[in-house]
């Protein structure tokens, strides 16, 4: 038995001596201070009773980024690296969202929403069109792309785009004016070879392509070899309705595939967190970060989470967009520590509006989508 005060909770304080009694086992609360306690039970005892259990064993509340394995430490101010204002002009964004960075050759992309196109940006600063017109011109034939959202990029150049509003995933090849669909079937629907609003995108090692199909509340599988007539998806996390059960999504958005451990992670926007799901066993999902339907601006809660990204030493990193703000929780931590924005909009270096993506370069600088103020934000590491 654990006793954990949920107050001190959301004050991002953990006291095991409080006044609710959780049975790990059964999920059964008691309470004389909250009525609705079976309910939060289920809900954020579900996401914190593993790591609790550790806490109670001496878990290591870790106040700054350099605590964390790894040592890391971000410069606060950020320099802008892509995103001349709002437009349509090589070095312009609209809106952008995915955010790329390919290991081996260093180039970034980014999913210019609004200008329905992916820019790529050479490490000597070279802007390029790598999928979509670049004038902006939507549409849905195979030269065009409608609100791209994310990118997966190879070392050949070559991109895999969500194209949302087309419902499918469109691959192009270095230099090519066209791109030919690999997932989706350009309709709408629940079936297992249609898109509802699909949003986030990984792909395996053997470049099988998992997507988070938003509007279905799933996660889904495609394999490498794509037949428009015959191929579908595969569900691999969620497809049980949306909800804040241990078996369901909620509106997920970003994604992370932590291949060796087989987990996945991925940030459910209406729920407010980021879900680990193990596809060995599927439906055994952990809570690993934030507080499922509380969102709030504590070092405990999230906001409208969307991009993530694991790094080497297990630490995870949050674009918490709607407070403005990027969060690392280091392993089994409950609480996250802000490494970039200020948690308030704003246009300044250090500040940020509504980042929706991050990545990091080889040398671990950090990049974030500062998505309405239409730039790439870059946050250097410090040695």
């Amino acid at each position: 038995m654990l006793f954990v005060n949920d107050n001190a909770l959301i004050k991002n304080e953990i006291n095991l001596k409080g006044e609710i009694a959780v049975n790990v086992c059964h999920f059964v609360v008691k309470s004389s201070k909250v009525t609705h306690l079976t309910k939060l039970c289920y809900h954020i005892y579900y996401a914190y009773f593993r790591k609790i259990i550790v806490a109670n064993n001496g878990q290591t509340f870790y106040k700054d980024s350099s605590d964390c394995p790894g040592n890391l430490k971000w410069s606060t101010t950020g320099i802008t690296v892509l995103g001349n204002g709002y437009g349509i002009g090589p070095d312009q964004l609209q809106f952008p969202h995915g955010l790329f960075i390919e290991p081996k050759t260093q180039i970034l992309y980014v999913a210019d929403v609004s200008s329905n196109r992916v820019q790529k940006m050479y490490p000597n600063g070279k802007i390029e069109t790598a999928a979509g017109q670049a004038n902006g011109d939507a549409g849905s034939t195979s030269d065009k792309l409608n609100g791209p959202r994310d990118i997966f990029a190879d070392e050949n150049e070559n991109v895999f785009v969500v194209d949302e509003g087309n419902q499918r995933v469109q691959f192009w090849e270095k230099n090519a004016k066209s791109g030919k669909t690999v997932a989706g079937n350009g309709t709408s629907g629940s079936a297992l070879n249609e898109f509802s609003y699909p949003f986030g995108l990984v792909l395996d090692s053997k470049k099988n392509i998992l997507v988070a199909d938003m509007q279905n509340q799933r996660i889904i599988r495609w394999s490498s070899v794509y037949d428009p007539r015959t191929s579908t998806g595969t569900i691999v996390a969620g497809g049980n309705g949306q909800g804040m059960n241990p078996y369901q999504l909620n509106n997920p958005i970003g994604l992370y595939l932590d291949e060796p451990n087989n987990n996945l992670y991925i940030s459910n926007e209406e729920s407010h967190s980021v879900t680990q799901w193990n596809m060995e066993a599927y439906g055994d999902k952990n809570i690993y970060a934030g507080i499922p339907g509380r969102p709030g601006n504590s070092a405990a809660q999230l906001n409208g989470p969307q991009g993530v990204i694991l790094d080497k030493y297990g630490n995870l990193y949050i674009a918490d967009c709607t407070n403005n703000r990027i969060q690392m929780f280091c392993p089994n931590a409950v609480f996250g520590i802000t490494i970039a924005g200020t948690g308030r909009v704003g246009n300044g270096s250090n500040e940020l509006y509504f980042p929706r993506d991050v990545a990091f370069d080889s040398e671990m600088n950090l990049y974030v989508t500062d998505t309405y103020n239409y730039r790439i934000q870059k946050f250097a590491r410090i040695q």
